[in-house]
């Protein structure tokens, strides 16, 4: 859990997929999620998404905050933090403001914090017109 002072704290959860559950479909939370069973779908909550040590989640998550401790196959994108508890493992990408990675953690995927203006420009592309003007100008040099 954020612990951390102006950390934001899961205040309660509204909506529970035990141990031993399975469910598929896309769902939407006002407020927070647990997930100690498997859930196949698209998330959607307002707070935060808590994946226990039990659970298994395969689908996307746009959520505000993220716990993750169990297993998450998908995207995660968060507009607070991401923690990635011990033991858990997350293949896919993943947006936010802050993330926190404990040790023993298995995580395959982009992550971008923060805004990004735009893609880097690579050196080699700028330069290369560069060197077609220098070899150009040795050419006509070795002609005269």
């Amino acid at each position: 859990m954020f612990t951390k002072e102006g950390d934001k704290l899961v205040n309660g959860v509204n909506t529970t997929i035990g141990a031993g559950t399975t469910l598929t479909g896309d769902i939407k939370v006002e407020g927070s999620i647990r997930v100690d069973g498997e859930y196949t779908g698209k998330c959607d909550a307002t707070d935060t998404l808590i994946i226990g040590e039990t659970g298994k989640v395969e689908g996307d998550a746009n959520v505000s905050n993220a716990i993750i401790g169990g297993r998450m196959y998908g995207n995660v994108f968060a507009s607070g933090k991401i923690e990635l508890q011990r033991g858990s493992q997350l293949l896919g990408d993943i947006e936010t403001r802050g993330l926190v990675i404990e040790d023993g953690v298995v995580f395959q995927g982009n992550c971008q914090m923060g805004e990004v203006d735009g893609a880097p420009v690579h050196r080699r592309e700028e330069t290369e017109p560069e060197y077609d003007l220098i070899e150009e100008l040795e050419e006509d040099e070795a002609t005269v």
